[in-house]
C-alpha cells in the first residue's frame, strides 16, 4: 500500500528529475531553471519588476532564498535593484534589457525541454490530469 509519504517523496523525486531534464539545455542561456523561474515572474509583469518579497510569495521561497538566487542574477546583469517610491526599505528587483531578451530565448529552449521530460514520463492524457492537480497546489 503506498502511503502519503511515498507519495510526497516519490513528488519530490519527480520534480528533481524534471529540473534536471530541464537545467541541462538551460546551461547553454548561462541560466538554471531557479534563475529562469525569476526572471519569468519579471517578464510577466507589465513594469517588469516586483518586490522581493513577492518574488519569493509566487515561487513559494522564504526572501532570504531570493535574495540568494537574485545576487547572481544582479552580477551578471539580468536584473536590478530599484527603490521602492514610498518606502526606501523595500527594494525592487527589475528585469533588465538583456535579461529580457535572455528569458525569452530561455523560455522556449525550457518550454521544449520540459515538452520532452513530461512526454517521456506520461501519456498526454497523464499529463493533462497532473497539470489539473497541481493547479489546486497553486491555489
Amino acid at each position: 500500500m503506498t502511503t502519503s509519504l511515498d507519495t510526497l517523496f516519490d513528488l519530490s523525486l519527480a520534480r528533481t528529475q524534471l529540473a534536471r531534464d530541464v537545467d541541462h539545455p538551460l546551461s547553454a542561456h548561462g541560466i538554471s531553471l531557479a534563475d529562469l523561474a525569476i526572471l519569468r515572474e519579471l517578464r510577466r509583469e507589465p513594469a517588469q519588476k516586483l518586490r522581493r518579497s513577492e518574488l519569493a510569495q509566487r515561487l513559494g521561497i522564504t526572501p532570504s532564498g531570493i535574495a540568494r538566487q537574485v545576487a547572481p542574477l544582479e552580477r551578471i546583469g539580468l536584473v536590478a535593484r530599484e527603490s521602492h517610491d514610498r518606502d526606501a526599505r523595500l527594494a525592487l528587483v527589475v528585469l533588465t534589457d538583456t535579461g529580457a531578451q535572455i528569458v525569452d530565448e530561455a523560455l522556449q529552449t525550457a518550454e521544449a525541454a520540459a515538452d520532452r521530460a513530461l512526454a517521456a514520463r506520461w501519456s498526454d492524457t497523464e499529463r493533462e490530469r497532473l497539470s489539473k492537480l497541481l493547479a489546486r497546489a497553486r491555489g
